[in-house]
């Protein structure tokens, strides 16, 4: 349960801030992965952040469509 606990801790850290995230290290990941179901959770990694990242662009006052 403890291991459990700080894995999620990390995970939090980790996607606390999307600008500090190597997108590059998910995209490899998500395609080279030997791991069905841990390319999965990479890949989504990796939208999740790209999300975030466009999010926080598009909120910006200075942006304009």
């Amino acid at each position: 349960m403890e291991k459990q606990l700080k894995e999620v801790a990390q995970i939090e850290k980790l996607l606390a801030d999307p600008w500090k995230v190597d997108l590059q290290e998910f995209w490899e990941q998500s395609l080279h992965n030997p791991d069905p179901d841990k390319r999965k959770l990479y890949d989504a990694l990796h939208t999740y952040v790209l999300d975030k990242r466009q999010t926080d662009l598009i909120n910006e006052k200075h942006f304009v469509l």
